[in-house]
């Protein structure tokens, strides 16, 4: 478990570095720290592999996996906006959170059997890497910034062993500067992937409330519109 999440951070690390050098020093920089909440969904189109569910299955296809919901997160991103283009940008960013799957009965099937038994709860660590093209617009309050965004991802699922897959990330948020290069914000994100364990397989999403700060570096400061 360790060395599967070193094994992460060191990849996030090296993607965060090669963002950092691909794009030019000039125009408005921005660092941000996260946290919030995260309501998944069921785990849909499920298939369970288990040498002790229903007598041993495997790849046996089950109705919908349910997870706790409330799974708190925290992450941290860094983005960029273009001089000549200063309402799109680009930014990655990673968090991280532990969702629980509850101990539930669930039905399935294998060829020739069809079963209903108690899977156990188990815990699966979730990493969420994404690349998002940000789009900002203007408001009729220079403090206030709307933004939204949409972007490639990819899902670490971590329970003893770590798989990966690709997804989309969905944002839609405000910030509001209380300091001419420091802002609150708060930002809803929909995420969504075909997520692996070692005996579990679905398709996840999940609906985030995030709340957090930015701290922005060589910001043109906007007129005041009063």
């Amino acid at each position: 478990m360790i060395s599967a999440r070193c094994s992460v951070s060191t990849f996030l690390c090296l993607c965060l570095t090669g963002f950092l050098t691909v794009l030019p020093a000039h125009g408005e920089w921005y660092v941000v720290g996260q946290t919030g909440v995260i309501l998944p969904g069921s785990l849909s189109n499920a298939t369970v592999s288990s040498p002790t569910l229903a007598g041993g299955v495997s790849q046996a296809r089950v109705a919908d996996i349910d997870l706790e919901q409330g799974s708190p997160f925290y992450g941290a991103k860094v983005g960029y906006f273009f001089p000549k283009r200063e309402w799109f940008g680009v930014e990655t960013e990673a968090f991280t959170s532990q969702l629980n799957i509850k101990q539930q009965t669930v039905v399935g099937g294998v060829p020739g059997r069809v079963f209903a038994d108690t899977m156990p709860g188990s815990h699966l660590q979730l990493t969420t890497w994404a690349l998002n093209a940000i789009v900002r617009s203007p408001s009729l309050v220079a403090e206030l910034e709307p933004y939204g965004g949409i972007g490639p991802a990819l899902f670490f699922s971590t329970s003893g062993v770590t798989n990966v897959s690709l997804g989309v990330n969905l944002i839609a948020g405000a910030r509001y500067f209380v300091a001419p290069q420091v802002a609150l914000f708060g930002e809803f994100k929909y995420n969504r992937a075909t997520i692996r364990t070692q005996n579990i397989e679905g398709d996840y999403s999940a609906q985030i409330f995030v709340f957090g700060i930015s701290v922005h570096f060589d910001r043109p400061i906007p007129a005041s519109n009063h």
